[in-house]
């Protein structure tokens, strides 16, 4: 019998941990199984003719809001083709809903590992079409390494890895929240595991543990082993309760090597009635206080994450969430809108809250009795400011400089993101650049914002060129940026290795920022490019007095 278990990824790059979890668990004979993996913006075509080939018996697919609909079209176009074959769905997404249709053979809900063992025993005759995990729950240190048959495909590739399963928090609009047992892998076999990895040239490792820090002592002992492995290429993703993180645990990450982990800090909302209705019980004044703490020292990305549209949470409440959880500064603010996924507390409860939501992944929320649509549209205008802007690293000079005035964060998001939600055609960074310019300058002069237009043009100056020195320079930069300095370097290979450029600043070295000079003199500073530092991979900046000193 042929079985294919197939993921289709929301990227290239990612690989899907579920199918290869499948796979590891239930083989007996390798020659059996296929695991293909394909991205949703592949052509339709492409993926159902690499599908249909193969003549696969059985087919099981691990569905995601994402690839809902696509898989659907896949499944149902191969039933067509061949009745005979078998269709097995699990993943997320899956509910009773599913069993309407009749192409589906079998439904997984829940872990997938031990009922897909039952279906393969049973030659896939089973009686019951809806498979659940019910109290049978897998030791995950019994689970074989999942990617030890792939490790030639892994050559930078961001890959996810479970360390855990379960979370100890009830949030009403997580899958996660109604499966509170934490079951913990052994730290040794994770470390053991990780390590095969990087070595196989992962780019970076994803945790999916829903809290990395729900058992303390179990999260410093995967962080002390991981530092071991600073010195690969690779950096590792953890989703942690910042505000609930002990001292040691906290301590060790501030502590440790640049870049070598990024930190996701799911916020949601500082409204405390919202956050009492969805069952999350945040500190926000320690949330801030922790991330602030890290920040400072410059080695770890923060991730911040904000939910529009969650009950009790009207227009000018979720304005003061933004505003707050910006004031952090986090290296990137995720701006999301609620998702209704089913198999939820916030599914089952939707109807008696009055949140109206798309019939369709991924069920985003459209109104509630709170925020009407109108309004969510204007979150959406801000979502796209900060994507555009503020989470793009380019600009984090810039955005050092706006925070020096008296700026409503929510407002300027919401008045550049507009400007751009509805455009049609594509800007280049230096568009970007030119851009954000000339909106900015609007923004400014309708909102009375005093600004130094000098300095403004400075800035962006010195992000062009801590971070894009070789692309086409933005129609702004009427002036030389940089003196040509091929005279006062010894080899004429390094000549775009350096740059000088001269700022109305002084800089500070560390994370870059800068202090206004009042006297107003210019500095000359040395672009050196061949020395890279902070988190953000930006040249070492030295002060100068002339070039005469080269």
């Amino acid at each position: 019998m042929k079985i294919a278990l197939i993921g289709i990824n929301s990227r290239y790059i990612h690989k899907n941990l579920a199918i290869y979890s499948l796979y590891s668990y239930v083989k007996e004979d390798s020659n059996k199984y296929s695991l293909m993996e394909f991205s949703i913006n592949e052509p339709f075509d492409k993926i159902f003719y690499s599908i249909y080939s193969n003549s696969f018996e059985v087919i099981a697919f691990n569905v995601y809001l994402w690839n809902k609909e696509l898989v659907l079209n896949l499944i149902n176009s191969l039933k067509k083709l061949n009745p005979e074959i078998k269709i097995v769905l699990g993943g997320p997404e899956i509910n009773d809903t599913y069993q309407k249709n009749s192409n589906i053979d079998y439904l997984i809900i829940g872990e997938g590992e031990i009922p897909f063992k039952k279906l393969i025993n049973s030659n896939f005759i089973n009686k019951e079409r809806i498979l659940k995990t019910k109290d049978e729950y897998l030791d995950l240190n019994q689970l074989p390494f999942v990617y030890q048959d792939f490790l030639d495909e892994l050559n930078n590739k961001i890959i996810y890895y479970e360390g855990s399963r379960g979370c100890p928090f009830q949030c009403s609009y997580c899958l996660s929240g109604s499966d509170n047992k934490l079951r913990l892998k052994n730290p040794d076999k994770i470390y053991e595991e990780i390590k095969i990895l990087v070595e196989a040239g992962v780019r970076q490792v994803k945790f999916i543990d829903r809290t990395f820090n729900a058992n303390p002592e179990w999260a410093i002992n995967i962080v002390e082993n991981l530092k071991k492995l600073g010195d690969y290429n690779c950096n590792f993703h953890i989703e942690a309760s910042i505000d609930k993180m002990n001292i040691k645990l906290l301590s060790m990450l501030e502590n440790c090597q640049d870049k070598l982990f990024q930190l996701e800090v799911g916020i949601q909302t500082t409204n405390l009635k919202t956050l009492r209705a969805i069952g999350r019980y945040n500190d926000f004044e320690k949330i801030a206080e922790n991330c602030q703490r890290i920040i400072a020292k410059g080695n770890i990305h923060i991730h911040t994450d904000l939910i529009a549209g969650l009950p009790f949470e009207d227009y000018n409440s979720f304005k003061k969430s933004f505003n707050e959880v910006y004031s952090i500064k986090a290296h990137m603010l995720q701006v999301g809108f609620l998702k209704v996924i089913p198999n939820t507390r916030m599914y089952e409860d939707a109807e008696k809250l009055e949140i109206k939501y798309q019939s369709n992944p991924p069920y985003e929320v459209i109104a509630t009795k709170w925020i009407s649509t109108l309004e969510l549209l204007k979150i959406k205008y801000v979502e796209t400011g900060v994507d555009t802007f503020y989470n793009n690293s380019v600009f984090r000079q810039t955005f050092n400089y706006f925070d020096k005035l008296r700026i409503d964060f929510f407002e300027f998001f919401q008045y550049i993101g507009q400007k751009i939600f509805f455009r049609k055609d594509f800007l280049s960074i230096s568009d970007k650049f030119d851009f954000l310019y000339q909106v900015t300058l609007e923004y400014f002069n309708t909102n009375l914002i005093i600004y130094s237009d000098e300095h403004f043009l400075a800035v962006l100056k010195l992000d062009w060129y801590l971070n894009l020195k070789d692309k086409k320079r933005p129609k702004i930069f009427t002036d030389e940026l940089y003196v040509d300095i091929k005279n006062y370097i010894g080899k004429t290979d390094n000549i775009n290795k350096y740059k000088v450029i001269e700022l109305p600043f002084i800089v500070i070295q560390n994370g870059v920022d800068y202090e206004i000079n009042e006297n107003g003199k210019a500095n000359k500073y040395m672009i050196d490019y061949t020395i890279k530092r902070s988190i953000y991979d930006y040249p070492l900046l030295t002060l100068i007095d002339s070039l005469d000193q080269f």
